[in-house]
């Protein structure tokens, strides 16, 4: 059986950070989120979701990939909705922001977890949840310096490697652009496999309304219509949000299913920064 890859957004964080989710209320349609919460939870939720993409298509197209997928996941899903967000322009930089709170959360899973003592999770697949907070902030950065400029200073970035953030996105810009040429759709395909989403019944107040957030924007429709528009696959699956047991986000590859698990919604939602 292929394994799952899964994404979280520390190793052994999550069980501390995880409380027994918020109970179901009725089933009247939930009141909206707020701004802020609405940024947090959706940016990271569509992080999660590219990277896991990212994973799909490295595994369904049989993409060479030079040393670690996990990291290269990271740098194909930030890059790519930078990319979205410089064709958007003035129009819309939802994407430069959600990517912000997506990059937030790392920062806040490496502190909570250092002031819980947590164990650090060399072992792991994934960089350390610091390390990918200063990846994310290097390539947007890199990506458009006068938009911000400050960010490296309010990240505590040092100098010398936010001189180096141009460079490190100008990389993975070229990455993507071959990784599009070499395997992306090519004129005169005919339709790929179909990439089905599924809403399971959420089971909380909380994840309903975030839910009824994504619908709203429709978040992941329109990142599978991009990965269709950009990749014939060669078999079909399914994104599908569901009760898991446990917070994270995972491509299936032996189930043909990229899940979202609830818990990592309700997780998310407690994550957002208040005040």
């Amino acid at each position: 059986m292929a394994p799952a890859r899964a994404s979280s957004l520390t190793g052994g964080l999550l069980a501390l950070l995880l409380a027994p989710g918020l109970a179901a209320g009725a089933q009247a349609a939930p009141e909206p989120l707020d701004e802020r919460t609405a940024v947090f939870v959706l940016g990271n939720l569509q992080f999660l979701l590219v990277h896991e993409l990212a994973h799909l298509v490295i595994g369904e197209l049989e993409v060479p990939v030079l040393g670690p997928e996990e990291p290269a996941a990271d740098y194909i899903a930030a890059g790519a909705l930078i990319r979205a967000d410089r064709r958007a322009g003035n129009v819309d930089r939802r994407d430069g922001a959600y990517l912000l709170a997506a990059a937030d959360a790392q920062q806040l899973s490496w502190q909570r977890g250092s002031a819980r003592g947590a164990p650090v999770p060399y072992w792991d697949a994934h960089a350390l949840t610091i390390q990918r907070f200063f990846q994310i902030v290097c390539l947007l950065y890199g990506a458009d310096p006068v938009t911000y400029a400050d960010l490296p200073v309010r990240a505590g970035m040092p100098a010398t490697r936010a001189a180096g953030c141009a460079a490190e996105f100008a990389r993975a810009d070229r990455a993507i652009s071959w990784l599009l040429a070499t395997y992306g759709r090519r004129p005169g395909d005919g339709p790929g496999a179909v990439l089905d989403i599924r809403y399971e019944a959420p089971p909380t107040l909380t994840s309903r309304r975030v839910v009824a957030e994504m619908q709203r924007v429709g978040l992941i429709e329109t990142i599978v219509a991009r990965i269709g528009e950009r990749f014939r696959l060669p078999r079909p699956a399914t994104v599908v949000m569901r009760r898991c047991g446990q917070a994270e986000a995972a491509w299936q590859p032996a189930q043909r299913e990229l899940v979202l698990c609830y818990e990592l919604v309700d997780l998310l939602y407690r994550m957002t920064p208040r005040g």
